[in-house]
């Protein structure tokens, strides 16, 4: 999943820290992350193929939304895709957003467009990075804003590709230093207007596992990023397939494309 994520209107966006015991971690950790040649995740640090179905539920029970994440690597970029499907009062929204990066190991921002619907309105935002300069523009209901032009740091990539970014950083780091491994990034929100398209700082941490990635096998990944804290629990191949983000009691569960196309019309 991408780094952001997009919660009710009430709270707006975006996103987790508990330590067992610790041999028991260092153990599964090192498990987990010792991949054969053949894994999904060292295939991703050359050619991403990710094609992912995920559910969001705002707890105990709302079932707030579902969304589609794809990946692939054409012609030394790297396409990341994301379509949501977000029930508002009483309406089902959507947003796609698509950015390209070059494949090389900072993920250099290329270009990227982001649509949005809500209700009758309309948005779309296009973003185009060029000598550390990145270029908006936003039309709303038709109707074209003036190019916002902002400096982008050296080493900020699209938040949307994070997932991307995280495989590429386990994947770099030896077994026996897995856990407690951690590294800062600086990553640009897309389509955060708000924030005026900042780039902002963030962190990722490997840390114990609890009981859910115990039974699930995962490795647990805490980000600090926006002022948000959230939990990832990553597969064997690197992808998510839980997100806790505890300050706005929101889970992200990985699902089938039946299961969440069905997911906000169940009672």
């Amino acid at each position: 999943m991408s780094l952001i994520v997009t919660c009710p209107r009430t709270n707006h966006p975006r996103k987790s820290r508990n330590l067992l015991k610790l041999l028991n971690s260092i153990t599964f950790v090192l498990t987990v992350l010792t991949l054969s040649n053949d894994s999904a995740l060292a295939k991703t640090a050359s050619s991403p193929k990710w094609d992912y179905w995920y559910t969001v539920t705002i707890l105990p029970n709302h079932r707030y939304s579902y969304y589609h994440e794809q990946a692939e690597l054409t012609k030394g970029r790297i396409h990341f895709k994301t379509e949501i499907w977000k029930n508002e009062e009483g309406f089902i929204n959507s947003e796609q957003l698509g950015s390209f990066s070059e494949d090389n190991a900072d993920l250099k921002p290329l270009f990227y467009h982001f649509h949005a619907n809500y209700r009758s309105s309309e948005v779309s935002i296009d973003g185009t990075a060029n000598g550390g300069r990145l270029q908006i523009r936003i039309t709303k209901n038709g109707q074209e804003a003036p190019v916002i032009t902002k400096g982008l740091s050296g080493k900020a990539f699209f938040s949307s590709i994070f997932p991307v970014w995280l495989q590429r950083q386990l994947l770099s780091v030896p077994a026996q230093q897995a856990l407690s491994f951690s590294k800062s990034f600086v990553a640009m929100m897309e389509d955060h207007q708000d924030s005026g398209f900042a780039s902002e700082p963030g962190r990722f941490q490997v840390i114990e596992g609890d009981d859910y990635s115990k039974a699930s096998k995962t490795v647990k990944v805490q980000v600090e990023f926006a002022g948000q804290r959230s939990f990832w629990y990553l597969d064997s191949g690197g992808a998510p397939t839980r997100i806790d983000i505890p300050t706005q009691r929101t889970r992200v569960q990985r699902s089938t494309e039946k299961e969440a196309k069905a997911f906000l019309n169940a009672p």
